[in-house]
């Protein structure tokens, strides 16, 4: 870095210092970020216009202004102005970077000096290729993958057992043809059926349960080889008692909810009641 005190007489009764700190004048690459540091001390009632500061722009093909920061210190004002080299060089090339005017309050001019830099090529253009000129490849370790085998294994085996226990409950396959549900079947068939042919899909549950015809009259002997539905006794004999008065007329009854009884046989046949 180099400082540049400079006296500007920008009017006979007003004077201004600049201070500058350039970037270093060589040893610059495309894409290099260059910074300028300016000083600027004003007389005393002296003010910078402020649309006169230079702004971000492009200032040339090869070169941007990228940003500008502004400190104040009393009648100091302090500039940061950054660069950026675009300049593809294809030998050492100096490049010039121009002043920028500005203005006081008053009218009077204040020039930010410019600066020259030298930027270079990445590379000689003519050197020759060379394979000793390749660049190794960077060193690598395998990642040890077996925990993660050995854990999504695992869960694979703990969803199959899961799927299996399930399908077992459910009656699915492959145990479909294990010992049927009828009670559960008939709970889901007749909730879509009105109220005759509800209570006959409920008597043929009964009937694959008892592996025969089930009347009223052998309930207590299906009671006795099936005790898990005993707690439903009352209600079996009141469904058994209403279907005697509805197709035989026999007696009479009072209005049972079909639906539910055969939800609470189909929960204690799968073993939930």
């Amino acid at each position: 870095m180099r400082a540049l005190p400079i006296l500007l007489l920008a009017a006979p009764a007003m004077a201004q210092d600049i201070s500058v700190q350039n970037p270093r004048a060589y040893g610059w690459w495309l894409g290099d970020e260059l910074v300028q540091q300016v000083q600027v001390t004003l007389p005393p009632g002296a003010a910078l216009d402020p649309a006169s500061l230079p702004r971000a722009r492009a200032v040339d093909y090869w070169l941007d202004l990228r940003a500008v920061e502004r400190q104040d210190d009393g009648n100091r004002i302090s500039l940061t102005l950054r660069y950026q080299n675009f300049y593809a060089a294809l030998e050492p090339s100096t490049r010039q970077v121009p002043h920028f005017p500005m203005r006081l309050m008053d009218g009077s001019r204040l020039d930010l000096p410019g600066f020259s830099y030298v930027t270079s090529p990445l590379r000689p253009i003519l050197a020759p290729s060379r394979p000793d000129q390749l660049q190794p490849d960077p060193p690598y370790h395998l990642i040890d993958s077996r925990p993660t085998l050995m854990r999504l294994a695992l869960s694979g085996v703990a969803l199959l057992a899961g799927l299996l226990m399930l399908s077992r409950h459910q009656g699915w396959f492959p145990f479909h043809a294990r010992a049927a549900r009828p009670f559960t079947r008939a709970a889901r068939r007749l909730r879509r059926l009105p109220e005759p042919e509800a209570r006959r899909s409920l008597h043929r549950a009964f009937d694959a349960a008892f592996g025969r015809v089930l009347i009223g009259a052998d309930l207590d002997r299906f009671l006795a080889q099936k005790p898990q539905f005993a707690p439903l006794a009352e209600r079996l004999r009141g469904f058994f008692a209403a279907s005697d008065a509805r197709f035989f007329g026999a007696g009479s009854a009072p209005d049972q909810d079909i639906a539910a009884l055969a939800r609470d046989l189909g929960a204690i046949e799968r073993g939930r009641r």
